[in-house]
């Protein structure tokens, strides 16, 4: 019977989920039974579901090691060469244990090795261990890679999604995938605070796989992650995803401009409507609310320090007077919008001209910015610009490519035919702006803010007056029509013969 005192070291990787040849309990029986027939004495077991790749990321391997260095054991135990090691730091370590003397001898299914052994043998099947793994990180980027520029999201499915086996691609999980939607919703009104959102959905039902709270800073990774629209993010890159959106891109852009809005996202005591919609028009900063002796007051925050208009407050029913005189500027008369449409029912509600004009100025614009990455990349190779000002443009460039991409692909599924599902839409984005104007006069402060929500993206402030206007689209175009009982200046650009009557 050898004399020898031995380790038995069996690891299974963490990267693996089932698919490892040998388990650590397989590894374990195979080796005792290995050891009872030569007749070698285990004086202790190591079992470790740890990656081998890297140095130092395995607690029992570096015990091993101790209890070798201290003399407590002098050999080794395993079901292969690769189970000790797959990175040359530690493979280094072993064969230099070994060739000291103090690993006697390293003992696999198949082989033994000893000391005196050529060197060379051993440095092979390390090395081959170690490329292995550098192959394996290899391939599984690769297929990473491939499967993302095809719209595929090649790693363990985000919150709201889950993966499907089958056919190795993510689905919205419908029980959780509804606590996405309303998270954005939420924010988006500037209404509610990080923490406000996690505790309404907490309230709502939305828990962890755990069953524990999502605190707000996972709320905030959640609500700026684009994957829920349809867009990937990746490795520092943007790719166009397959897979059904939770919402839709106009809702996480709203969230975005609540997250660059700051004043809008903290919680506030008490609730102004108006607030985050106006701007100083002299000095550019925001317009912000007071209530003194139950009243409130609108007035620049004078950032800067030297802004006059900083001293005249805007009385809370002046500043909604002046917002109100917002919708009429985007109205339509309402005997006119009828008569557009019937005229569109008439054409059998087609306009092919104006689906290919949509396509065709997103792939000249695509095609823009790929002309404008190339004109980068040759610019990074002049040197004429910084590293890090040629990273940050190629990232915006590269965001904006994915949007279109994804643009384009939504546009493709859909039909050329205005149908009459399309011209009812349309008709309805004329006569929201009353909708909303009732709702804004009529409404209470939660309605008011809505209906802002929709439609406005800046007021600038000069004396008491706006001085500079900007809407959201497609609210800003139809503010721009001059005569809004001009039929032939309203569909001007959108017949496909210019002679068109």
């Amino acid at each position: 019977m050898d004399t020898m005192k031995y380790i038995l070291y069996t690891r299974k990787s963490s990267e693996d989920k089932g698919k490892q040849i040998l388990s650590l309990e397989s590894q374990t029986t195979t080796m005792k039974k290995v050891a009872a027939d030569l007749g070698l004495k285990i004086v202790k077991v190591f079992a470790e579901s740890k990656s081998a790749k890297k140095p130092d990321n395995r607690p029992q391997f570096l015990e091993m090691i101790k209890m070798l260095e201290s003399g407590k054991a002098n050999g080794i135990i395993c079901w292969k060469l690769d189970r000790l090691s797959r990175n040359p730091v530690e493979s280094g370590k072993i064969q230099w244990l070994s060739q000291q003397g103090i690993i006697q001898v390293i003992q696999t299914s198949e082989k033994k090795y000893l000391p005196d052994d050529n060197a060379l043998i051993y440095n092979v099947e390390s090395g081959m261990a170690n490329q292995y793994i550098r192959d394996l990180s290899k391939n599984v980027k690769r297929g990473q890679q491939t499967k993302l520029e095809k719209g595929g999201y090649p790693n363990y499915a985000p919150i709201g999604y889950k993966n499907n086996p089958l056919d190795k691609t993510i689905v919205i999980d419908e029980a959780r995938g509804k606590y996405i939607k309303r998270a954005f919703e939420l924010y988006a009104t500037g209404s509610h605070s990080l923490k406000d959102v996690a505790d309404i959905l907490y309230k709502e039902g939305f828990r962890s796989r755990g069953g524990h709270k999502y605190n707000k800073s996972k709320i905030h990774r959640i609500l700026q992650n684009p994957i829920y629209y349809g867009v990937m993010f990746v490795h520092g890159k943007y790719y166009p995803g397959k897979h059904e959106t939770i919402i839709s891109k106009d809702l996480f852009d709203k969230v975005q401009d609540v997250f660059n809005n700051n004043n809008r996202s903290r919680y506030k005591k008490h609730f102004y409507p108006l607030r985050g919609f106006m701007t100083c028009n002299v000095c550019g900063c925001l317009i912000t609310a007071l209530e003194k002796k139950g009243f409130v007051y609108y007035y620049c925050t004078n950032g800067k320090g030297k802004c006059e208009e900083h001293k005249h407050y805007l009385k809370k029913e002046k500043a909604e007077k002046l917002l109100a005189s917002i919708f009429p500027k985007i109205q339509f008369d309402k005997e006119f919008i009828e008569i557009c449409y019937l005229a569109d029912q008439e054409k059998n509600q087609k306009d092919e001209n104006f689906f290919e004009n949509v396509k065709t100025n997103l792939e000249k614009r695509l095609k823009s910015l790929q002309e404008q990455e190339l004109k980068l990349l040759d610019a990074q190779l002049t040197g004429k610009y910084t590293q890090e000002a040629i990273e940050v443009k190629l990232g915006t460039l590269n965001k904006e490519s994915a949007d279109i991409k994804q643009q384009l692909e939504t546009l493709e599924k859909q039909s050329p035919e205005m149908d009459e599902r399309t011209l009812e839409q349309t008709k309805k984005v004329f006569l929201e702006p009353y909708l909303l104007e009732k709702d804004f006069i009529e409404g209470d402060d939660f309605k008011k803010r809505e209906a802002l929500e929709k439609l406005l993206l800046n007021a600038s402030i000069e004396n008491q007056k706006i001085a500079c206007l900007k809407l959201k689209q497609p609210y800003q175009i139809l503010e721009k029509v001059e005569d809004k009982t001009d039929f032939r200046q309203l569909r001007r650009g959108r017949d496909s013969n210019p002679g068109n009557p």
